[in-house]
């Protein structure tokens, strides 16, 4: 499982860090390009966010980027709408990078979610410090469920993504890492039914 580390470190550190995609020397981190890939049926139990948030921090450049788009299948409580669910949650990871906003990746995350918010927080470092990733863009593959708990409302996936290789540059151009491709990447999501709709709980 690729995790995303929570602790803070200078964006130069990130740029030779693991994260969210995949035991490389560069700052990735981050999710999920579009595909719609249903969960499959698992165990019954009650997910727990894990106490170590990860997150996906990678170099952010302020670009225009086609805003996600959410279907309706990710709107319902059920396994197969919190499969697409994780899908759409990809594409806005995506999307918070390439332009340098996490207002979206905010607005569906649990307030609690450390791995959401420190990727919030580092989009954020990345675009002030003027930092890109030029080509790093995730592309999800399908679900795997872990745990599935209706009474509770949550879900708990694996989700599973590749992504091309890519460099980090900062604002001059000059090269603060690489990372070469992922073709079998994994993250943890953790996804809460609050209030008629899907939250994410907790991202590792």
């Amino acid at each position: 499982m690729i995790q995303l580390h929570r602790a803070a470190a200078p964006l130069v550190t990130l740029a030779a860090t693991s994260l969210l995609v995949g035991c490389s020397n560069e700052t990735v981190a981050a999710p999920i390009a579009s595909s719609t890939t249903t969960a499959t049926s698992g165990p019954v139990a009650t997910p727990t966010p894990s106490e170590t948030a990860l997150a996906a921090p990678t170099s952010v450049a302020t670009a225009e980027f086609p805003l996600p788009e959410q279907d309706d299948l990710s709107r319902t409580f059920t396994v197969d709408g919190a499969g697409t669910f994780a899908a759409y949650f990809t594409r806005v990871l995506n999307y918070s990078r390439a332009t340098g906003n996490p207002a979206l990746l905010r607005s569906i995350s649990d307030p609690d979610c450390g791995g959401c918010t420190y990727y919030a927080e580092v989009i954020d470092e990345y675009r002030t410090k003027g930092y890109t990733s030029k080509g790093f863009l995730l592309q999800f593959t399908g679900t795997r469920v872990e745990s599935w708990d209706p009474e509770d409302g949550k879900i708990s996936l694996t989700v599973t993504m590749t992504r091309p290789a890519f460099e980090t540059t900062d604002r001059d151009g000059s090269i603060l890492g690489s990372a070469p491709a992922e073709s079998d990447a994994e993250a943890r999501i953790d996804l809460k039914w609050f209030e008629g709709h899907w939250v994410v709980w907790e991202v590792e």
